[in-house]
C-alpha cells in the first residue's frame, strides 16, 4: 500500500549516471532504477507533505488545460515507484544476502564464487592508474588486434583441420579455455576497479541451466558517467582475449603432438568466443559497448521495430516517430547487420555439423 501523501524511502539515493541520466539506487537490493528528468523533478516533491491531488494541482498550475494528462502521468509514475518498492508503505524489497550465493532466473541461474575480487585487484589497479589511460587503452587495443590477427592466421594457415585432431586435446583445451574465460571476466573487474566502481562478485552462471559461463557483477557500472570508460569496461574482456590468442598461436607454431593439437583447439575456441562476444543479437560485450558508445538503450529492439515498420510501410510507433533521417538509417543498418549476422551463424553451424560429429565419435573411440 502506498503511503498518503506519497513519500520516497529515506535510504534511496538519486544519482546521475552515464550521459547525465537520472537513476535511483536502492541500497537494500543493490538495484538501479532509471527515470526521466521530469520524474527526477517530481521526486524532489515526494517528501510526504503533499497528497497526490496537491501534486497534480502544483504541476498543472501553469497550464490548467493539461491537468488530466498530468494526473495520468503522475499516477503512472507513482504506480511504477510503488511496484518497485521505492515508496514508503509499498512492498519492501528483500534485504541483501537473503538469497545467499545463488540467484535464479528463467534461463540463467547464478552462483557467486567470491566477493573478494576488488580487494585482490586493488594493488594492480592502483599501479595501472599511474599510467596515462589513453596509453593503456592504445597498448591493449593494438596488442589485441595483433593477437587476434596472428592467432587466427595460425589456425587457418598452419594448423590441420580440427576434425582430424584427437579427443583428448579437445578436453584439455576445454579446461584451459575455462581459465581463459575467468581471465576475461577478471579484465572487466580490473577496469571497473580502475574506474572506481568495483565489481560486486565473481561467479558462474548456467546458461539454460546447462552451459557454465563465468561472469562478474558489474551492476555499479551505471555510476560511470564517461562514455569512454563505459566502452573500455565493456571491451576489456575482448581485449584481454586477443593477447591470449597470440599466446595460443605461438604455442601452436612451436610445438608438436598433443600440445600442438590442444593449442589448435584453443584457437578455434577463441575464434568462437570472439564471435559470441560480438553478437549483436544478445547482451554481449560488443552490444554493451555499442550502447555505451552511442548512449542508446534497447538499440536492438528499436532497430528491428524500424525495420519491421519500414518493410510493412507502416508508421513508426510513438517513441520512434520523431527520429531523424540519419538515426533511422542507422537503426536500419544495425538491424540489417544483425540479420546478416544471424544468417552467418546459421550457415557456420550447418557446416560445422560434420566436424562436430567426427569429434564426438573420436572421443568415444569410434
Amino acid at each position: 500500500m502506498i503511503s498518503s501523501p506519497p513519500k520516497l524511502r529515506d535510504e534511496l539515493e538519486v544519482i546521475r549516471g552515464m550521459d547525465d541520466i537520472p537513476l535511483i539506487f536502492d541500497p537494500v537490493t543493490g538495484n538501479y532504477h532509471r527515470i526521466t528528468r521530469a520524474g527526477e523533478v517530481v521526486l524532489t516533491y515526494l517528501d510526504g507533505t503533499r497528497t497526490r491531488e496537491e501534486l497534480v494541482a502544483f504541476f498543472s498550475r501553469a497550464d490548467t488545460t493539461r491537468t488530466d494528462a498530468l494526473a495520468r502521468q503522475i499516477d503512472n509514475f507513482l504506480s511504477t515507484l510503488s511496484k518497485s518498492g521505492l515508496l514508503e508503505g509499498s512492498d519492501r524489497p528483500d534485504k541483501p544476502g537473503t538469497g545467499g550465493r545463488v540467484r535464479t532466473s528463467m534461463v540463467m541461474p547464478r552462483i557467486v564464487l567470491t566477493r573478494s575480487l576488488p580487494r585482490v585487484l586493488a594493488p594492480v589497479a592502483t599501479a595501472l592508474q599511474a599510467v596515462p589511460a589513453t596509453l593503456l587503452v592504445l597498448i591493449a587495443a593494438l596488442g589485441a588486434i595483433a593477437g587476434y590477427t596472428f592467432g587466427f592466421h595460425t589456425l587457418l594457415a598452419s594448423m590441420p583441420p580440427l576434425q582430424g585432431l584427437g579427443g583428448p586435446a579437445f578436453l584439455i583445451a576445454t579446461c584451459v579455455m575455462l581459465l581463459y574465460v575467468l581471465v576475461h571476466e577478471t579484465a572487466h573487474a580490473l577496469v571497473a576497479q580502475m574506474l572506481g566502481t568495483p565489481v560486486r562478485g565473481l561467479g558462474v552462471a548456467l546458461l539454460f541451466y546447462f552451459m557454465p559461463v563465468a561472469y562478474v557483477d558489474r551492476t555499479d557500472a551505471y555510476r560511470v558517467r564517461d562514455r569512454g570508460g563505459r566502452v573500455v569496461l565493456a571491451l576489456a574482456g575482448i581485449l584481454s582475449d586477443g593477447w591470449f590468442c597470440a599466446l595460443s598461436g605461438a604455442v601452436a607454431l612451436n610445438s608438436d603432438g598433443l600440445l600442438k593439437e590442444t593449442a589448435a583447439y584453443l584457437l578455434g575456441m577463441q575464434l568462437f568466443m570472439l564471435v559470441i562476444n560480438l553478437n549483436p543479437l544478445m547482451p554481449s560485450d560488443g552490444y554493451t559497448a555499442l550502447e555505451a558508445a552511442t548512449g542508446l538503450t534497447n538499440a536492438r529492439g528499436r532497430a528491428f521495430a524500424v525495420l519491421r515498420h519500414t518493410a510493412r510501410r507502416q508508421e513508426l510507433p510513438a517513441h520512434l516517430a520523431n527520429l531523424s533521417t540519419s538515426a533511422r538509417r542507422g537503426y536500419m543498418a544495425y538491424g540489417l547487420f544483425s540479420l546478416a549476422y544471424a544468417c552467418f551463424l546459421a550457415y557456420a553451424m550447418f557446416h560445422a555439423l560434420p566436424a562436430t560429429m567426427d569429434l564426438a565419435l573420436s572421443m568415444v573411440g569410434r
